[in-house]
């Protein structure tokens, strides 16, 4: 079959404009003086170039600046923008080695199934620290054991999952299943009907289909010594159509959760109109009122090592049917946390597939939720203490009528909580 290569223009840069014309000229005085390699063509090209120069630099600034102007008030954009400037770039190669258990690891295929060793361990970070669990799954502390109404999914629509198809990012790139986000959105009206078939299929039956239980996960090398495997972390990609189907029973759970007011106030992550500003907001007035009342305050900020990682299943499915999840919509969720599988992916070589037991999917849209729901009620019991969410970061801090009777107060406070994430089985960050 005849064929032809074609070169293809790649986009011009957002910042490129018409008057940046010169850059034409500039490659073509370099042309011809490398061509006659006269000093005469040498100095006309190192002009051009240093005007060029000048002119890029300057139509970059003047983009930038009008951009991240126009975006101040919304802070995904100007975040986005200031990526861009910076020109930060994400190192997900392979690297040449590592050290695992001090034994140097060359093998491409090796290294990879090493990291993929590491991320899934993560999980059972809580067993490998603690040798049994301080009280019963139940034993943190709950307000709703069951709400007014069950909860059941509602059939999806079909005007619901061409909208969610419409929606998609065409840049973002494919999962397991290949299916590129492009074509899935070009082709929305016309697949929008078996699509919205298949997720009714799943919630009907409590299956979850193998292929949109898995995850292509790369390695992101976080800083440091490149060898040490400790310095990467896993960044999942998962199917499309897992997480258009992920989206639209996402909406459904919120509703359920906003109507019968389970989710706890103090937690700013994940929730429209929230966000770190109003955790701030929230935690720096009730300082300033202790204050105010000439009373101590100690406050005591707290993380957790890898949190959404180590969240155990039955727990989380235990805690579905304590705020008033109906037994059917619990089997479900039972499906997608578990028989979920990962390998590592870079470079068009891929490790061994493994059985992902504990956490909630990395990258996924119900991911965040269910781990609000997780601990949602963590700090229920921590008597007289004030406290906020964010996400898994977490803030503590009382009053009394001294400095040190605030900080006994934490104290206990402290105790309590370490009880409840025990219970949880999660495992507070000791690092610095």
């Amino acid at each position: 079959m005849p064929h032809s290569k074609d070169r293809v223009k790649g986009r011009d840069n957002v910042w490129f404009s018409n008057d940046l014309s010169d850059l034409l000229e500039r490659n073509q005085a370099w042309a011809q003086a490398r061509k006659s390699k006269l000093e005469y063509d040498w100095l006309k090209f190192r002009r051009l170039r240093n005007l060029c120069t000048v002119k890029i630099r300057n139509a970059k600034s003047a983009y930038f600046l009008s951009e991240t102007s126009k975006n101040l008030n919304n802070p995904l954009k100007f975040w986005k923008m200031i990526k861009l400037l910076t020109e930060a770039k994400t190192d997900t190669e392979v690297p040449s080695c590592i050290v695992v258990d001090d034994k140097k690891i060359i093998d491409k295929n090796e290294i990879l199934n090493s990291f993929n060793n590491h991320f899934i361990a993560a999980g059972s970070l809580y067993e490998t620290l603690h040798n049994s669990v301080s009280g019963s799954p139940t034993a943190c502390p709950v307000d709703h054991l069951l709400s007014a109404q069950l909860f059941n999914f509602k059939t999806v629509t079909v005007p619901e999952v061409r909208k969610a198809l419409k929606d998609l990012d065409p840049k973002k790139s494919s999962g397991p299943d290949k299916l590129e986000p492009y074509f899935l959105k070009i082709a929305a009206d016309l697949i929008a009907t078996p699509v919205t078939y298949l997720i009714n299929l799943s919630l009907a039956t409590n299956q979850v289909p193998a292929i949109w239980k898995s995850a292509n996960v790369l390695s992101l090398h976080k800083g440091g010594d490149p060898a040490n495997i400790n310095n990467y972390r896993p960044i999942s990609k998962l199917s499309v159509l897992t997480k258009l189907m992920e989206s639209v029973i996402s909406m459904q759970l919120k509703d359920y959760l906003i109507n019968n007011n389970i989710l706890n106030e103090f937690q700013s992550g994940f929730r429209k109109q929230h966000s770190t500003i109003t955790a701030v907001s929230k935690v720096v007035n009730d300082l300033v009122k202790i204050l105010d009342n000439k009373q101590g305050c100690a406050a005591l900020f707290i993380d957790l090592s890898k949190a959404f990682d180590t969240v155990d299943h039955k727990i989380l499915l235990q805690r579905l049917t304590l705020i008033g999840l109906s037994e059917h919509a619990v089997g479900w969720f039972n499906s997608y946390l578990t028989g979920r599988t990962q390998r590592l992916q870079v470079d068009g070589l891929a490790s061994a597939s493994l059985n992902i037991l504990k956490g909630v999917p990395q990258g996924s849209i119900l991911g965040p939720l269910l781990f609000s729901i997780y601990i949602n009620n963590l700090c229920n019991n921590t008597n007289n203490t004030n406290y906020h969410f964010y996400a898994d970061d977490t803030v503590l801090y009382c009053s009394g009528s001294t400095l040190g009777q605030a900080i006994t107060n934490l104290q206990s406070a402290f105790y309590i909580l370490q009880h409840n994430l025990a219970t949880l089985k999660l495992v507070l960050n000791s690092k610095n």
